[in-house]
């Protein structure tokens, strides 16, 4: 036990140098600051947005209607006042010439000025073409300025004004010819969606006032960052692990090391034990910063549910399952990677190895972010539940809706996988291959024997 202690101090303070940390922390700060920064970006875009108007059709009896609805509309979809609303209307004073291009480069020129990004031309003649009852229009124009998703999100939301204000204008035309009460009946004979006519089924229990998009996006906000962080922490460290086994043969201290009076089977623990916690210790690091990085990404407390209202929460015992589960896929990934690292010859080959490792980790990771274990076909649930990387991916969204079995299922084969890792680690441990090579074992050596007999 002693020499299995002493080995993994060893591991842990190779693995785990000043320059690591230091790396660790960086990258934690950067998640944080991009999350805190996209954060911002998302509340701003989804903020009110000050809007130019371009009255083409002054003192008609639409075109004001079509005003004050714009200012109906941000006080509905914004929950501010009348007053509020009316300080994000900004009318643009521009001649225009009743030709598209100048019109259109007057106006945006005024935007630019006045640094808005959108604007409402209502059209000359508005009114009189709505009372001879003839289809007219309200001309758009944007400022594009970023291509960034979150700066063109305004413009997503100022196009839905315009179907706002035709059904405000439809409204008005209806009860001319009825009564108001007839006029909305017209126009809506069925009640519009609410919270109080939703209703869900989650795990037995029927819940109103949520929908499912509503449940899977705060859902895929938390269980996001397990499969992102796994697939980084599985390259970063087993890149690590197979490099120092590469440096190792070529530097001769992995002889050196086979050499000492310890069993195999407890350098190869320790090493595989100090490559686990050291991952375990990034996974946790990872995990608080993206924590921040998709918060601010998916704007959290923004247009999300409290999932413990519906019985989806995530307590202190499963987050315990969670670390197990990640600390065993990390050591199995590194069982799987001193493997490999066995057949390098030096630290140049090593590095090539790490590829199939990676793509398990990929594969997994796809699959989760896009679909559950249950939608699956019979064929990728075997695939899925063969790569040990798939069950820390999967065990979130298993946990929070109480399958249970496949959560134990996933870990009785994650353990039995880190123990055949081992076996066969120890084995190659115990063999002529780590100092000789591949190309020097005795079916290499046969296989050789047999070509040189057929020249």
């Amino acid at each position: 036990m002693n020499h299995l202690v002493n080995l993994t101090k060893k591991e842990i303070r190779e693995l785990l140098t000043p320059q690591m940390l230091i790396s660790i922390l960086v990258m934690v700060f950067i998640f944080v600051g991009i999350g805190s920064m996209v954060g911002n970006e998302t509340s701003q875009a989804t903020s009110p947005q000050e809007i130019g108007i371009v009255n083409g059709d002054p003192g008609g009896e639409w075109s004001d209607l079509a005003i004050s609805s714009i200012t109906d509309f941000y006080t509905s979809t914004y929950g501010i006042t009348a007053e509020e609303a009316a300080s994000y209307i900004v009318t643009l004073d521009v001649q225009l010439v009743d030709d598209p291009v100048i019109d259109g480069n007057t106006i945006t020129n005024e935007m630019q000025s006045k640094g808005l990004n959108t604007a409402f031309e209502i059209v000359p003649g508005f009114s009189d073409s709505i009372n001879n009852s003839i289809r007219t229009q309200i001309t758009e124009y944007y400022v594009f300025s970023s291509a960034g998703l979150l700066r063109s999100a305004s413009s997503a939301v100022s196009s839905t004004i315009i179907p706002y204000i035709s059904t405000e204008i439809s409204l008005k035309l209806v009860s001319s010819i009825t009564s108001d009460e007839d006029s909305a009946f017209l126009l809506y004979p069925i009640q519009p969606s609410s919270h109080l006519t939703q209703y869900t089924e989650i795990k037995g229990t029927v819940y109103s006032g949520v929908t499912p998009i509503e449940l899977s996006s705060t859902i895929m906000s938390q269980t996001l960052m397990v499969p992102v962080v796994m697939m980084i922490i599985i390259m970063m460290m087993g890149s690590m692990v197979i490099s120092s086994m590469g440096s190792e043969k070529e530097n001769k201290t992995l002889e050196t090391l086979l050499t000492m009076p310890v069993k195999r089977t407890t350098i190869v623990s320790g090493k595989l034990l100090a490559a686990a916690i050291v991952g375990l210790i990034y996974g946790l690091a990872y995990m608080v910063g993206m924590s921040f990085y998709v918060g601010g990404v998916t704007g959290s407390g923004s247009g999300t549910v409290n999932l413990s209202n519906f019985g989806l929460s995530i307590g202190l015992t499963d987050w315990i399952i969670i670390a197990v589960m990640i600390f065993l896929a990390i050591f199995c990934a590194l069982g799987l990677c001193m493997i490999l690292g066995a057949f390098a010859k030096n630290y140049k080959s090593a590095q090539t190895m790490i590829m199939p490792i990676s793509v398990l980790a990929i594969v997994p990771m796809f699959i989760t972010m896009f679909s559950s274990f249950d939608a699956l076909a019979p064929t990728l649930k075997v695939v899925m539940f063969v790569i040990p990387f798939s069950h820390p991916m999967m065990v979130m969204h298993n946990l929070m809706f109480g399958d249970m079995t496949l959560v134990f299922a996933g870990l009785g084969y994650l353990v039995l996988f880190a123990l055949v890792t081992i076996y066969i680690t120890v084995r190659l441990y115990k063999s002529d291959i780590l100092v000789t090579g591949a190309g020097q074992t005795k079916g290499m050596k046969a296989l050789k024997s047999l070509k040189g007999k057929k020249v």
